[in-house]
């Protein structure tokens, strides 16, 4: 049919929704990067967490999330996404270069992480994030 968008337009707005998500990060905007999860999305964390993974679900809690890892710890969060790749139709693959700076302390620290994603209709469904590549590879889907 004529109304359906082609497989190549979605993926470029899969893409740019983890890139949105990124630049809502940058600017520290909660409202912008709560909006781009689905109401029943799963946001797993095993990276800002002493125990295996921290599974948020739902907006109010990935919400809960941008204010205990982003917000609360850390005087600035940039990100910068250095590689992003769509997968399939709804998996999004990325992976970046986080710089913290501590509040209080001012100590700089540096994160190089990866992440698979999880999109349908524009929304993050599930979102998991890695600090080894091939892991996060074969949860977005694929193995090098």
């Amino acid at each position: 049919p004529a109304n359906e968008i082609p497989s190549w337009a979605m993926s470029q707005e899969n893409v740019e929704v983890v890139l949105q998500q990124a630049e809502a990060l940058n600017r520290e905007d909660v409202d912008a990067f709560v909006a781009l999860v689905r109401p029943d999305v799963e946001w797993v964390d095993s990276v800002f967490w002493s125990e295996p993974e921290h599974i948020f679900r739902g907006r109010a809690e990935v919400r809960e999330w941008f204010h205990q890892v982003v917000l609360e710890p850390w005087e600035s969060v940039p990100v910068e996404v250095e590689e992003i790749t769509e997968i399939a139709d709804d998996r999004v693959f990325a992976g970046g270069l986080l710089t913290a700076r501590g509040k209080g302390s001012g100590v700089e620290t540096e994160v190089r992480g990866w992440a698979a994603f999880r999109i349908a209709n524009g929304k993050i469904t599930r979102r998991e994030i890695f600090l080894d590549r091939d892991e996060a590879l074969e949860a977005a889907g694929l193995s090098e």
